[in-house]
């Protein structure tokens, strides 16, 4: 009965949360629940990914559920619902500011409540600090542009063209505009703005 829910819900290659298999399974006591998972990994229906986190075993056995899978469905998005973003060097690399690929996942998220939070999965470093302020589907785009340019180091953004010009596209692609940009002002550094000027962002906001 537990395999039979969950793959009505859940898709091979999907990352499961303990809360969402008790969610599924709420007619059934939290105890016989953890019992029925018990049941599935000993029979190899079931994958252990991390604690709390689940998978169906691919073919060849084990899991082919990726840390990056995990935690962008439990601190950045799922399906239509965003609460986070990738920060830091991500955020960097993203914007083709730099190519060293990140050794640590820092995410800023609304699904924590402490200012800056490290844990480990998998035996990798992931970073969550809390939201400045709600991140939705609406205004994810505009809050990493925010993000970027409250961290950026102006003379490393005007040696580079090619990331000013992958800045440019992002805002004109996702439609970035000034009331985008002022809803989310008071919640971030003045020089969030003031650095958009100087590396001359500004001008390509739409009104």
């Amino acid at each position: 009965m537990l395999i039979k829910r969950l793959k009505e819900k859940f898709k091979q290659d999907e990352p499961i949360f303990t809360k969402e298999i008790l969610s599924v399974m709420s007619d059934y006591s939290r105890p016989r629940v953890f019992q029925l998972i018990n049941l599935a990994l000993k029979n190899n229906e079931l994958v252990r990914f991390d604690n709390g986190v689940y998978c169906f075993p691919s073919k060849y056995g084990g899991t082919s559920v990726s840390l990056e899978q995990v935690v962008r469905k439990k601190y950045i998005t799922n399906k239509d619902d965003v609460y986070g973003i990738y920060a830091g060097l991500s955020l960097d690399v993203y914007f083709l500011l730099s190519t060293q690929i990140p050794q640590t996942i820092e995410i800023i998220t609304n699904n924590e409540t402490m200012n800056v939070r490290e844990l480990k999965f998998k035996n990798r470093k992931v970073v969550l600090k809390k939201s400045r302020v709600k991140i939705t589907k609406e205004n994810e785009n505009a809050y990493k542009i925010m993000e970027f340019f409250s961290k950026l180091d102006v003379n490393d953004f005007l040696k580079d063209n090619m990331c000013k010009r992958e800045v440019v596209s992002f805002i004109k692609e996702n439609k970035i505009t000034y009331s985008n940009i002022y809803a989310l002002a008071p919640y971030f550094p003045t020089k969030s703005i003031k650095n958009m000027v100087k590396c001359g962002v500004y001008d390509e906001i739409a009104q």
